[in-house]
C-alpha cells in the first residue's frame, strides 16, 4: 500500500481496492485448485517474505530456500528446470518506514483493513512447504 500511496486517491482508497481484489482472488483460488482434466494443481503460493535474508542464518540457507521456490514453480509450470543463477540479484531490502511514508493517521486505518483480511489472505500453502507458510 505504501508503494502505491498516491494511486486511487490515496492510501485508504488504494487499500480498499487492493483488499477487494484479494477477496475476489481468494474466492477464485479456492474454487480452482486443480485442473479438471489433468488433476494437476493450477496455482502455487510464494510467500516473498519467506525468501528474504532475515529468515535465514546465512547465504547458503537463503539460496536453498529460494532454489526450492524456483523448483516448485518450474514443476507447476512444466519447465524443465528451476535453475536460475541470478534470479534474485536485483532484490533490494525495502528500507522505507511505512509509518513515515503513509503518516501516523493512515496506519491505524490500514491495520483495520488488514484485520478484515484475517483468514482470507494469504490462502493456505501446501502442507509441508515452509516457503508457502505465509504470515
Amino acid at each position: 500500500i505504501a508503494y502505491g500511496r498516491d494511486w486511487d486517491g490515496g492510501p485508504e482508497i488504494h487499500s480498499n481496492i487492493i483488499r477487494g481484489f484479494m477477496l475476489v482472488l481468494r474466492r477464485f483460488l479456492d474454487t480452482h485448485l486443480f485442473d479438471l482434466i489433468t488433476g494437476r494443481r493450477l496455482w502455487s503460493l510464494v510467500c516473498v517474505d519467506r525468501i528474504t535474508a532475515k529468515n535465514y542464518d546465512g547465504e547458503k540457507e537463503l539460496a536453498e530456500a529460494r532454489g526450492r521456490v524456483l523448483d516448485q514453480l518450474a514443476e507447476l509450470l512444466g519447465w524443465p528446470s528451476g535453475d536460475c543463477e541470478h534470479c534474485f540479484d536485483g532484490w533490494n531490502k525495502n528500507t522505507e518506514d511505512p509509518i513515515e511514508v503513509l503518516g501516523k493517521k493512515t496506519v491505524p486505518i490500514l491495520r483495520e483493513h488488514m484485520k478484515w483480511l484475517e483468514r482470507v489472505w494469504p490462502p493456505p500453502g501446501e502442507e509441508g512447504i515452509a516457503e508457502q507458510q505465509c504470515g
